[in-house]
């Protein structure tokens, strides 16, 4: 990942994802981050949960709109992240609750049958023709999915 971001993308481009892989972002490739781990203030964390909604059940419209709003290129999404089982503190959890809704262990089949929004890095991944007008897979890998952000 961090050779592809060297040797595929530019110095000056916007990096989002989860906070434990931004340090290593910075640390081996120089570029800019929405959110960082080792700083701490109340725009960052306000920040960091705007860009979070990746994680959480929102349109392929309403999160290209924020991560435009916040100026960033690229998102890496991490599987192990948005495909974890709901255990009432995982970070898909913790968006739901932020959002206001039921985290995933507590819907009933009701709820999924009544058409719950599938969460953004779930959706995304299939690259329909959706997804294409405001996201391209430019990388993957057995862990990562980086997507180019589109201005729409």
């Amino acid at each position: 990942l961090m050779e592809w971001i060297q040797s595929s993308t530019l110095p000056n481009s916007s990096w989002t994802g989860s906070m434990q892989l931004m340090a290593g972002i910075k640390a081996c490739t120089g570029r800019r981050l929405a959110n960082h781990p080792h700083f701490e203030d109340k725009w960052l964390r306000d920040r960091t949960r705007r860009v979070y909604q990746v994680y959480g059940r929102k349109s392929m419209h309403e999160v290209n709109k924020i991560l435009q709003n916040e100026n960033i290129d690229y998102i890496i999404l991490e599987d192990s992240i948005c495909l974890a089982p709901s255990t009432g503190c995982s970070t898909n959890d913790i968006i739901d609750i932020t959002n206001g809704e039921k985290i995933d262990s507590d819907l009933s089949e009701a709820d999924w049958l009544a058409g719950n929004e599938i969460r953004f890095c779930e959706r995304v991944r299939y690259q329909d023709e959706e997804a294409r007008k405001y996201f391209i897979l430019v990388f993957v890998n057995r862990t990562f999915r980086v997507y180019s952000v589109i201005n729409v």
